[in-house]
């Protein structure tokens, strides 16, 4: 295992030398978003990871699990934005102000959907493996770190990211036909 100083200068390396590529390709997947919206998942990124070293040892290609980091915080980034009503067309009338009011009404189909989702994940959370649920149950529900699982359940840290690896795959494909609904 690399000590946490080599781990952080590679990780720094990378950052230094891919940080334009990494900045475009955050921009390219939050079209329409502020042009330092990507800097800051880049650096939101590299801080977690960099505080993170204990995991980042464990990994072979660093470059790719940047990548992976960054579409992640992309998601997260995506599901925290409010949506907005943009009235800016002031029609006829001059004085009429324009204005940006948050939507915070979300439609009954919208809703629907959404109990939908919520139940299908559930049925397909239940249907894991033990080893994989209880992984994935810890990291995304409850946001343990895999540090303290692996103490807590005296499991290896590889050990541990390859059953959430698994647990993803399997409910990627179980929710699959969900996603080529919307």
């Amino acid at each position: 295992m690399e000590e946490s100083g080599t781990i952080s200068k590679r990780l720094t390396d990378i950052i230094a030398r891919e940080r334009e590529r990494f900045v475009g390709f955050v921009r390219s997947k939050l079209v329409g978003t502020d042009e330092t919206d990507a800097e800051d998942v880049v650096s939101e990124v590299t801080f977690n990871l960099l505080r993170r070293s204990d995991i980042i040892s464990e990994v072979e290609n660093l470059t790719a699990y940047i990548y992976r980091s960054l579409t992640n915080r992309i998601a997260d980034h995506r599901r925290r934005q409010v949506p907005t009503i943009r009235i800016d067309d002031r029609g006829d009338d001059p004085e009429r102000p324009a204005m940006e009011l948050p939507d915070n009404k979300l439609s009954p189909a919208h809703a629907i959907e959404q109990d939908e989702l919520r139940e299908r994940l559930r049925m397909a959370i239940s249907q894991l493996s033990p080893t994989e649920r209880a992984v994935w149950l810890a990291t995304e529900i409850d946001g343990r770190s895999f540090r303290e699982l692996a103490e807590d359940w005296n499991v290896p840290i590889g050990t541990l990211l390859s059953r959430k690896s698994r647990a993803n795959a399997e409910l990627r494909r179980m929710l699959s036909d969900y996603h080529s609904k919307t």
